[in-house]
Parts: structure tokens; C-alpha cells; sequence
């Protein structure tokens, strides 16, 4: 199966996704690879020329799967996918939307509507209410989890057994430019509140690292997302505040992150969670903040030999379940089922 990609995001940028179809090339679950960055592409010269490039690019390759990821302001149009359709290879379209959305913050986009009516399958990363809007526009709809996408750059054998915090949140304060009290992320609110109760409950113990946090004791800025690792690797717990908490089987990248490089992990809770991960005792969800407290003492209060078991088992678990390799073999699999 020849398979093209269509990667958003500047070069070079969507290491995790290379890495997972370079895999699934190299045990012949696909015959030929080819990417190509749109959006990098867009930015560089025009949306007009970038459609233009697409289109000649897949004249060539002849693909037999095309995979687009995650539009964003990406302008499409409906000729483009109609020509794409129709070129001698009649390739399978499959759409993968990596962000959630959902709410007048942030509202399913034209183009995406288009490209998921478009597409033979539309992959995301929830279930729930967000699964069903998706299936409006499309019934063959999958759900392909978050994976480590620096995985690339964790080129140690062992989690650390000394590590400089004891606490660490990644992520950004998020706030809408224009009606703040309506237009506001899900979880935005609760995230902040969160961090607020945190940095007074934990002042010598707790990190935060992200923007818009400088009115917090703990913070310590923004760090490069190709870097984060070196934090979680580092760290004892990270602790999360997802956006979009209602949303049954959602987490972010920073789940199988963190867990890879050991940190154990302490979230709000999210519907499906207990079915996700039964039997662990790394990862820790809350429904309040003062049960998330109570979480944190407990395993604070941990000796270091437990902690370092317990390490070593949250690694080995997403190295079995969350490794680009694993999430996008699952992904090939879970489209050609579908499609049967």
C-alpha cells in the first residue's frame, strides 16, 4: 500500500508520526512512504500554490492512502479532494484531527467539516459527544489516542533514580482574546484554578512550566516542546489539567510523555479512564481539588525504592501502548477494518 501523508506544522516538525509510517514501512505493512508538509509549504509561498503542489505530488506518487493531518487554518477546497479522488490511483482519503474542539471557543472549522465529508475515514483523538458531532459529517469515524511524539529523542535505557523535582505541571494558561467569560477553552478555568491551588499548596515542591504564568511563585516559563522530556525524566509527578475534561477517553500528549520518561501522573479524570488503565498505580485521576491533593501527599509520602518501581512499571506501560510504532499500526488496522 503506497501511503501519503499530508503533514501540518513547519519541517521536520511531526517526528512521531514520521516514526510511526517509517515502522509500519519497514515491516511491509506499507509498500512505498512518501510526506510532504502543507502547511510549511503554505507559509512559505501561498494555500493556492501549496493545493497545487498537493495535488501534483499525489499525481506522481499514485498513492493508495492518502492521510491528511489536522487542517487548522488550512484553506481547502472541494475541487481540490474531488481531483485528488479521481487521479489514476483512486487512493482511500483519511483525515486524522489531532486537537480537539468543540463549543464556541472552539467550533469544528469549515474545511475540517469538508475534508471529514470528504474522507472515506476521520480519525480523532475523544469519544462521547465529540465522536457523534464527527459523525455527522462522516459515519466511519476511529479513535487513534495521543503518543509520545518526542519518543525520537528518549535514548535512555532506565528512568532516572535521581531526579531535581518533585512536582511538575506543563501547559499554558489559556485565555479567549475577546468574550473571556463565554468564549473560554473547557477546562480552561479549571486548569488555572488548579495551577492557583498548586502553587500555594505545594510552594517548595510544585514547577509550572508554560505561559501566562508569572503570577504564580512556581513558575518557570515556557520550555521548547522538543525539550520536555528532559523535564518529565527529571520529575517524581506531573500533574494535568486537561482542556476539554467531559470528553470521555481524551488526554493529551503529555500522558504517554510523561509516563515514558517515569514521572507517575496525577490528572482530572476523564470518562473511560478506569477502562483505559485498570490495575495501575502510576496513574492517578481526580474529580476535585482537594482529592488531588490528598493524591499527591500519598505518593509524596512514597519511599524513593516504590517510587522507582513505580517508574519503571509507567514506562514499560507506555512503551507497550503508546509509542508512535504502536498508536499508528493500530491506526492502519483500525482504518482498513472499518473500511471492510
Amino acid at each position: 500500500m503506497k501511503t501519503l501523508l499530508f503533514l501540518n506544522g513547519s519541517e521536520g516538525c511531526q517526528t512521531g508520526i514520521e516514526d510511526g509510517f517509517k515502522y509500519l514501512l519497514g515491516i511491509d505493512k506499507i509498500s512505498e512512504l512518501e510526506w510532504f508538509y502543507y502547511t510549511d509549504y503554505a507559509n512559505k509561498h501561498t494555500n493556492g500554490k501549496a493545493l497545487n503542489e498537493m495535488l501534483k505530488r499525489a499525481e506522481t506518487f499514485q498513492p493508495d492512502l492518502v492521510v491528511f493531518f489536522h487542517l487548522g487554518d488550512f484553506q481547502i477546497e472541494k475541487k481540490f479532494l474531488i481531483k485528488l479522488k479521481n487521479i489514476d490511483s483512486k487512493p482511500i482519503i483519511v483525515y486524522d484531527e489531532g486537537d480537539m474542539y468543540g463549543g464556541l471557543a472552539k467550533p469544528i472549522k469549515p474545511q475540517m467539516e469538508l475534508i471529514m465529508r470528504h474522507s472515506e475515514v476521520v480519525s480523532i483523538r475523544g469519544l462521547g459527544k465529540f465522536h457523534k458531532q464527527v459523525k455527522k459529517y462522516n459515519e466511519k469515524v476511529i479513535y487513534t489516542p495521543h503518543h509520545n511524539d518526542i519518543h525520537r529523542f528518549d535514548d535512555k535505557e532506565n528512568v532516572f533514580k535521581e531526579r531535581d523535582h518533585d512536582i511538575v505541571l506543563i501547559g499554558n494558561k489559556v485565555k479567549s482574546r475577546m468574550f473571556n467569560f463565554i468564549r473560554r477553552l473547557p477546562g480552561a478555568k479549571e486548569r488555572e484554578n488548579f495551577a492557583e491551588m498548586m502553587d500555594a499548596e505545594f510552594p517548595d515542591q510544585f514547577k509550572i512550566y508554560g505561559n501566562g504564568w508569572d503570577s504564580l511563585g512556581t513558575n518557570q516559563g515556557p520550555v521548547d516542546f522538543y525539550k520536555q522530556h528532559e523535564i518529565y525524566e527529571n520529575t517524581w509527578i506531573t500533574v494535568a489539567y486537561e482542556h476539554y475534561p467531559s470528553i470521555p477517553y481524551y488526554f493529551s500528549n503529555r500522558l504517554p510523555m510523561a509516563l515514558m520518561n517515569g514521572s507517575l501522573y496525577v490528572s482530572h479524570y476523564h470518562e473511560g479512564y478506569e477502562k483505559m488503565f485498570p490495575d495501575t498505580d502510576f496513574i492517578f485521576f481526580f474529580k476535585n481539588n482537594d482529592e488531588a491533593i490528598d493524591i499527591i501527599k500519598y505518593i509524596l509520602s512514597l519511599g524513593k525504592e516504590e517510587l522507582i518501581c513505580r517508574s519503571e512499571k509507567a514506562r514499560d506501560f507506555a512503551l507497550r501502548q503508546y509509542t508512535p510504532q504502536v498508536i499508528w499500526s493500530n491506526f492502519l488496522k483500525n482504518v482498513l477494518s472499518i473500511l471492510n
